[in-house]
């Protein structure tokens, strides 16, 4: 009996254990986001000249390597970032359920119904980098490059871990980078802004 009782004590100091922990995690978490929050809006006010008009930093396109398209600028760049996709994994979860009933020696019939459903997850499909120009956001991959005008960017959701930009028309894209950038989200925020 006293065996059972350390084993539920044991059980019990673990569940709390593992509360704490979680609790220290999400702690963690919701300083290190306002943080990013804090800085993002820092950066904005810094854009920000009197009258609520902002000044957007204009980067030298030629150092940076980017052949702009016309007379666009380069305002910010977002180094390390991964294109991803809900993609399917190639595997398939399968329900339903069927009877087989004999007509005659050798011959049955079959009847049922069922799903078949492939499983997606996120995968990353490639890695680059994002720029911000006055007419655009480019990403420049290691295979393939994308540029979205402003005209076709419906909303852009900053995420702790990335960036999410819905198009007006098609599915929307979703970047994560291991360290996102303070400037490169203001910048976003403020081209956004001036767009609707």
């Amino acid at each position: 009996m006293e065996f059972l009782w350390l084993i539920g004590i044991f059980f019990v100091g673990a569940v709390i254990w593992g509360v704490i922990t979680e609790q220290k995690k999400t702690k963690a978490e919701e300083i290190n986001t306002t943080k990013y929050i804090d800085a993002i809006e820092t950066e904005r006010q810094q854009m920000i000249k009197g009258e609520g008009r902002a000044s957007l930093p204009i980067i030298d396109a030629s150092t940076e390597g980017y052949r702009p398209v016309g007379k666009e600028n380069l305002c910010a760049v977002q180094y390390g970032a991964t294109r991803m996709e809900m993609k399917s994994t190639g595997r398939y979860r399968t329900n339903g359920a069927s009877i087989s009933i004999p007509i005659v020696k050798g011959v049955r019939y079959r009847v049922g119904s069922g799903t078949i459903r492939g499983e997606k997850t996120w995968q990353a499909t490639d890695t680059g980098r994002l720029l911000v120009t006055d007419k655009a956001i480019v990403f420049e991959g290691d295979a393939k490059n994308e540029r979205i005008t402003w005209g076709q960017v419906a909303d852009v959701e900053l995420l702790k871990d990335g960036f999410s930009i819905a198009k007006r028309s098609g599915p929307p894209r979703t970047y994560a980078v291991d360290e996102p950038s303070p400037k490169f989200a203001a910048v976003i925020e403020l081209m956004l802004a001036r767009t609707e």
